[in-house]
């Protein structure tokens, strides 16, 4: 091993590099968590997925800006969106009980499997308004909810 005495230099230098690297450990426990966007949803049925997309209002029920997908355990589902920004959402989910990828509807355009959207927005005649349903995501975690209906 080392003998002697350790030159001044070499002992500064180790000395700053273990309290740099303090430094940077400390600052990784105070960072803060990743943006992250969590829907719970509850369900009647434990068959098929849900299928979750987050949108902006410009997109709103046309392209997701994000989508999951999620088993159903014990009667809910929660779909999890990583790396959100900050801004005003909405998120639109159904029940995919066939697991076919798509809303299924009957034969006048009304849907057969459940759906919900955030804040439990609903609208007796057609789809829930983006004004609705809408949220404020300030970063961090959140979670939100809704039930199927």
């Amino acid at each position: 091993m080392f003998r002697g005495r350790m030159r001044p230099w070499l002992s500064v230098a180790l000395h700053v590099g273990a309290l740099a690297v303090g430094l940077a450990w400390a600052r990784d426990l105070r960072a803060d968590p990743p943006p992250v966007l969590e829907f719970r949803t509850t369900l009647r049925s434990e068959q098929g997925v849900v299928r979750c997309g987050l949108f902006t209002e410009k997109s709103w029920l046309k392209a997701p800006l994000r989508a999951a997908v999620a088993n159903i355990r014990a009667g809910s589902a929660v779909c999890v969106f990583k790396s959100v920004p900050k801004g005003v959402y909405a998120i639109s989910a159904f029940h995919d009980q066939n697991n076919n990828g798509k809303l299924d509807t009957n034969f006048i355009g009304l849907p057969t499997e459940d759906y919900c959207a955030s804040r439990d927005a609903r609208n007796s005649f057609g789809p829930p308004s983006f004004g609705d349903a809408k949220f404020n995501y300030a970063g961090g975690v959140a979670r939100l909810s809704a039930h199927m209906k």
